[in-house]
């Protein structure tokens, strides 16, 4: 993958620096992230220790990749799941059209799909598809890609929000009140309507064979439990030994993204035994450069938990926001991850615009050197 050259980059950012309404997004969904942080750690003081647990965990999951994939595997498939390896992202879309098929297909938030193009592809092969997390149905909506690992359109000002939404939910919308209930009204009947739900995963446990995946909306429950047919996609450095780990590890992204709290964590163990929830469930796992980034100089990039705050930190995203990435991952650590699973060119591109300040290093929960990872991501 070629990705976009400097000239490319540099014209994108120079635009965003004039556009006021970006501007003022930027603005209003970074000014509070340090205290929203700090409230977090007040609320749970404990995290700060978990993080350097799951510090060390993931420094030896690294290094037992293959034996616990092959233990998750195993539990998976004996709870009722089917388990399939992707290789790469053209693996995972073969993988996942032949599960899939037509129809409809409700999807909850995932960066994995993000990094592969995967709703596009799903359209361009016959698949209606609705993201049904409201950041990412806006992102849907003007065609665009996620802004932040967390809160995909944490750039976009309520006046954008208020003209992207009317046309689909089909009435004004005076606030953000009526923006969610307008939302909430569209999307219920395809909830109901889907063939497929599709959802990804913040961490999976070998030891029980559960997948886990964290939420802030509704939507992730009803995608997982309405259709028939699961689909859950994810990429192998979320494989934790055990469920006690998996869970330290969504704790520890939860508090330092700024909440207090998740709303909702969800753990899938298998098909459902009951009346309700999925018959069928599949699990795709992707590598897509992971491996092979495990002995690199960018291996660190592999302990990220995707909590988003190094990019909220960041003094250059609060200034461009999204304009400022790849295709799937944007600013500070984005940077290294756009190196390992897009192209290597882009990054290198992007990798000049870092200040250096190091300010994503400091609040990093797993104590990644990010500047020196975009250090490296310019040599490549």
């Amino acid at each position: 993958m070629i990705g976009l050259s400097f000239e490319k980059v540099h014209g994108r950012i120079l635009r965003s620096l004039k556009d006021k309404d970006l501007k003022k997004g930027s603005i209003e969904s970074t000014k509070d992230e340090r205290k929203n942080r700090l409230k977090a750690f007040d609320r749970h003081p404990y995290v700060v220790e978990w993080a350097k647990e799951v510090r060390s965990i993931k420094e030896q999951m690294l290094q037992d990749s293959p034996k616990l994939m092959d233990e998750f595997r195993d539990h998976f498939e004996k709870n009722g799941g089917h388990f399939h390896f992707a290789k790469d992202g053209d693996d995972l879309k073969r993988e996942l059209l032949q599960v899939v098929g037509k129809g409809l297909l409700v999807k909850s938030k995932s960066l994995v799909g993000e990094e592969v193009g995967l709703r596009q592809f799903l359209q361009a092969n016959g698949t209606t598809v609705f993201e049904t997390d409201l950041g990412e149905f806006l992102v849907q909506l003007t065609n665009g890609v996620p802004a932040h690992m967390v809160t995909p359109a944490v750039n976009m000002t309520e006046s954008r929000a208020r003209k992207v939404l009317e046309p689909y939910v089909g009435s004004e919308l005076p606030d953000v009140e009526a923006m969610v209930l307008g939302v909430r009204k569209f999307m219920r009947e395809k909830f109901f309507d889907a063939d497929v739900g599709l959802v990804g995963a913040n961490a999976l446990a070998a030891d029980t064979g559960s997948a886990i995946f964290i939420t802030n909306e509704g939507n992730g429950a009803l995608t997982s439990i309405l259709p028939s047919k699961l689909i859950i996609i994810t990429s192998i450095e979320k494989v934790y030994p055990k469920f006690t780990d998996a869970i330290k590890a969504c704790t520890v992204q939860t508090n330092y993204s700024g909440f207090m709290n998740t709303s909702y964590i969800h753990v899938i163990n298998g098909p459902s035994a009951g009346v309700l929830g999925p018959k069928e469930v599949h699990l795709i796992i992707l590598d897509n450069g992971r491996t092979k980034a495990m002995g690199s100089a960018l291996s660190e990039t592999l302990y990220c938990l995707k909590c988003g705050a190094c990019q909220l930190a960041c003094p250059v995203f609060k200034e461009v926001d999204g304009a400022w990435g790849g295709q799937a991952y944007t600013a500070a650590i984005g940077i290294p991850w756009t190196a390992i699973t897009g192209s290597p060119q882009e990054a290198k591109a992007l990798s000049y615009f870092c200040l250096g300040c190091g300010k994503c290093k400091e609040i990093c929960p797993m104590s990644i050197d990010i500047p020196e990872l975009i250090r490296r991501s310019r040599s490549t």
